[in-house]
């Protein structure tokens, strides 16, 4: 069986890299996995839409398509020392 795909987690990124691209393979993977009634074999609009809204809702402050893969940005706030 196949190892099941895992929506990145926001909460591993750091100041010094607050962003993740996701691939084509891992949308279209991580869709899939969770839509087994709508397979799609290409990233379409519809599959945008719901990767980014999945993100957002995820924990990820923004999600921006560049052909057909996502940039994933974490919200990470670097707190001074007292």
């Amino acid at each position: 069986m196949a190892r099941p795909f895992i929506a990145p987690d926001p909460g591993d990124r750091s100041p010094n890299e607050p962003t993740f691209i996701a691939s084509a393979a891992q949308v279209i993977g991580l869709y899939n996995q969770e839509n087994p009634d709508d397979k799609r074999v290409k990233i379409t609009e519809p599959v945008k839409q719901w990767y980014a809204s999945e993100m957002r809702r995820a924990g990820w402050k923004t999600a921006e398509f560049h052909g057909s893969q996502c940039m994933l940005e974490a919200d990470v706030v670097l707190k001074k020392p007292k």
